[in-house]
C-alpha cells in the first residue's frame, strides 16, 4: 500500500522532496512526512534533518575526542601508579635507612656507656692497688727500718 503511494507522488511530482501529508498523531503536534533524494520516508523537514545529521556528526566527534581523552587518561593514570610504587619503595628505603642510622646511633651510645664504665672499674681498681703499692711500701719501709734498727742494736 505505501510503496504505491509513493509511486503516485513521484509519477505527480517529479522534486525528490515531496509532503506527502500532514499527519496528526496527537492534537498539538503535527508531523510532516516527506522523501528525501534517496527516496526514503522523512518525518522532519529538510532542514532539521540537516540539523540533526551535523548533531550527529559533532557528536560522534565529540565522543571520539572523550573516548581519545579517556585513553589518555588512562594512561596517565597508569604512569602516575608507576610512579607512586617508585616513590613509595623510595620513601621506604629511606625510613630504613633512617631507622638503621638511629639504631647505629643508640648502638654507639650504649658501647660508649659499656666503655665508660669499664674504664671507670679499671680506674677503681688501679686506685685500689695503688693505694695497697703505697701501703705495701709503708709496710716495707717500716720493716726495713724495723731491721736496721734491730741490726744496729746488735752490732
Amino acid at each position: 500500500f505505501g510503496s504505491s503511494i509513493e509511486a503516485l507522488v513521484r509519477a505527480q511530482y517529479p522534486l525528490r522532496e515531496v509532503v506527502c501529508r500532514r499527519v496528526t498523531a496527537m492534537p498539538e503536534a503535527e508531523l510532516d512526512i516527506a522523501f528525501d533524494e534517496d527516496n526514503r520516508i522523512r518525518v522532519l523537514p529538510k532542514d532539521k534533518f540537516l540539523a540533526t545529521e551535523s548533531l550527529e556528526t559533532e557528536c560522534q566527534g565529540f565522543s571520539e575526542k572523550i573516548q581519545t581523552f579517556g585513553s589518555t587518561v588512562e594512561t596517565l593514570v597508569d604512569i602516575l601508579d608507576g610512579e607512586s610504587s617508585k616513590i613509595e619503595l623510595e620513601k621506604m628505603r629511606a625510613i630504613g635507612q633512617r631507622n638503621r642510622a638511629e639504631m647505629e646511633r643508640e648502638a654507639r651510645r650504649r658501647k660508649q656507656l659499656t666503655m665508660e664504665a669499664g674504664l671507670q672499674e679499671k680506674q677503681q681498681e688501679l686506685e685500689r692497688l695503688v693505694f695497697e703499692m703505697n701501703s705495701l711500701e709503708r709496710a716495707e719501709r717500716e720493716q726495713n727500718n724495723l731491721i736496721e734498727k734491730l741490726s744496729n742494736n746488735e752490732v
